[in-house]
């Protein structure tokens, strides 16, 4: 409260405003000192819901920092509350205000898109969603079912998956016209209004519409056979054994046929998530999952802010299950309406199957909290673990480990990757390129510990917890001395050595063993593993460079600036022997090009 008297009396114009406030429906805005928005919302008496932020002793830690952060407000009159919550939806689309509430995918689930404005629309899979007049189906649950239906859409209703101009002036189909993967609209082997048929037998499918299009596709396969047409009508009768296929393999999680969607949600450590199930025509067609930070009671005002942002970007089905009413519950069913078109229900599942549904739902929620937390908790065990098992000073939360590779002597690299709460830190790996391209493991690993560490000295940044090295004795000796040389013999070293996993440390006579199947020793192994495939990656990255660059260079008259120049053009020596003389004067011009040309058609290459 003290901090809400400050601020009130920060903002004479905030306090002018609030005594100002109509008893009228609307949107109003806050605005922290700087201008920037915070906050959107909507009231059926404007007056009434702004004051209460400010007049209110018990309010929730989020809001208390909100109304702490207040400098301004605007608000926005509507003649009635329905048209209050449209705009307010379509502030906080426009705007994404941080303190609204915001819904995260838990995972970017796979959709497939059918472009179906189009004129002879293609299907493929995507993990984004855009207002682009398309059709999108999904999100898939595991990814691999997108692909599968993705495919089985190819395979059975012939639908494109190119992205050339479709004018049917093309020279000659590609191989998938030969193999019935696609009708060949590029040459104008299918009209439009017939392609067509076959998009909308493929949203059918996308859709889930099982019995519509089984009916479509026997009435086709008749025709086809009345018309003699066998191989048509034999295609039309594997796809109705796929589609029965296809669809008895998903659940069929209600005998119900409406179109429902059903809402769960558990909540842990301040955070909720909410479980949404798709069903439609009677079957689990999807789900979707939603991470909310800073909730403590998941209840019907956050349930309606859910609904909001969930239906402000897609269509509504014609039932939702909750498992608690929302809040402006007739009023959310009245836009709910709106968007779709017909009446759309709002429920709390009281017995039989929907509850069981809703269960479902719930329990999913749990789970996936739990996923994302557990990972935590178990990292933090292994690294107290790995603490207590080198007698680390401190948790090894950040731990930076280093590895050298090169292909005798020649593209010498070292590697530095970074662990942060048992986790790759990607952002903040190093790679090093050694002044020295000799094949001395021990100077090489002394060279880049010195580099990376006086540069961290050099920008005052903090040191890892742990210093993790790949190799034995030697290299650890040469990291140790490397660290002393920068008055950093302080840090904490290890080094872990390949043959038989064992632990190094300064200052020990023997090596540590670590037993195979604890944590920590995979822990580390797994950090070592990182750097490695870092440092060798980096090394046959420059060691493809030289001998690409080498052959190309061996072209009389081809000096090292055209050779990259062919090499971003065309990607290989390969590539550039199979350019076509237009190409090739295009990227290095004509001089260049006869020679290219005349290597390129020699009898060392004509083979």
């Amino acid at each position: 409260m003290a901090a809400i008297r400050t601020n009130l009396e920060k903002s004479a114009v905030l306090r002018r405003k609030l005594a100002d406030l109509p008893l009228r429906p609307g949107c109003y805005l806050y605005r922290d000192e700087k201008g920037n928005l915070l906050y959107v919302g909507k009231a059926k008496v404007l007056r009434n819901r702004v004051k209460s932020y400010f007049q209110q002793k018990r309010l929730d830690a989020k809001t208390r920092r909100l109304v702490a952060r207040i400098w301004d407000l605007e608000f926005i009159v509507c003649e009635t509350e329905l048209e209050a919550l449209i705009l307010e939806n379509n502030l906080i689309k426009e705007h994404f205000p941080p303190f609204n509430i915001l819904l995260r995918d838990d995972k970017s689930y796979p959709y497939v898109k059918l472009t179906w404005k189009e004129a002879f629309p293609k299907a493929f899979v995507t993990r984004k969603v855009r207002k682009d007049g398309s059709l999108y189906f999904g999100p898939f649950f595991p990814a691999s079912t997108a692909y599968r239906a993705v495919e089985l859409v190819y395979r059975f209703f012939q639908i494109r998956d190119c992205d050339i101009e479709i004018d049917g002036k093309r020279g000659r189909a590609c191989l998938k016209y030969q193999l019935h993967r696609c009708t060949a609209p590029c040459i104008a082997a299918v009209s439009q209004e017939a392609y067509r048929e076959q998009a909308k037998e493929a949203r059918l499918f996308l859709e889930g519409k099982r019995d519509e299009l089984k009916a479509r596709l026997e009435a086709a396969m008749w025709k086809a056979a009345e018309a003699a047409a066998f191989e048509q009508a034999a295609q039309h009768r594997d796809a109705l054994q796929q589609v029965d296929a296809w669809f008895t393999r998903q659940k069929a999680a209600s005998a119900d046929l409406e179109d429902t969607d059903i809402y769960g949600s558990a909540l842990l450590d301040g955070q909720a998530c909410v479980h949404r199930l798709l069903l439609r025509d009677g079957r689990m067609v999807g789900r979707q999952e939603y991470l909310l930070d800073e909730v403590e009671v998941f209840d019907g005002e956050v349930l309606a802010q859910v609904l909001q942002r969930v239906y402000s970007t897609e269509p509504p089905p014609s039932r939702l299950l909750v498992e608690t009413e929302p809040a402006n519950g007739p009023l959310l069913c009245d836009w709910l309406t709106g968007l779709r078109g017909t009446r759309v229900r709002i429920r709390v599942p009281q017995k039989g199957e929907k509850v069981d549904l809703l269960a479902m739902a719930q329990e999913n929620a749990r789970m996936a909290l739990e996923r994302k937390f557990e990972p935590a908790r178990l990292n933090e065990a292994v690294l107290e673990g790995l603490q207590a098992f080198l007698g680390l000073s401190h948790l090894p939360r950040r731990i930076e480990c280093f590895d050298i590779s090169h292909g005798q002597g020649r593209e010498v690299v070292a590697s530095c990757v970074v662990f942060t709460d048992g986790l790759p830190d990607k952002a903040r790996y190093r790679r090093f390129k050694m002044t020295v391209q000799e094949n001395d493991d021990f100077a090489n690993m002394r060279e880049a510990v010195q580099r990376r560490y006086r540069r961290l000295q050099a920008e005052s940044q903090d040191y890892p917890s742990l210093v993790l090295i790949d190799g034995g004795l030697g290299q650890l000796h040469a990291a140790q001395a490397a660290l002393e040389e920068l008055g950093l013999a302080q840090l904490e070293l290890a080094s872990l050595a390949k043959k038989e996993e064992l632990v190094f440390r300064p200052g020990l006579a023997a090596p540590l063993k670590i037993p195979k199947s604890s944590p920590v020793l995979q822990l580390l192994q797994r950090i070592r593993d990182e750097a490695h495939r870092f440092a060798v990656t980096y090394h046959r990255a420059l060691r493809a460079k030289r001998t690409l660059q080498t052959e190309l260079t061996q072209i009389p008259g081809i000096g090292p600036a055209t050779a990259k120049k062919l090499l971003q053009a065309f990607g290989s020596a390969t590539g550039v022997r199979a350019a076509t003389g237009e190409a090739l004067t295009e990227a290095i011009g004509p001089a260049a090009t006869k020679r290219v040309l005349a290597w390129s058609l020699g009898p060392s290459n004509s083979q």
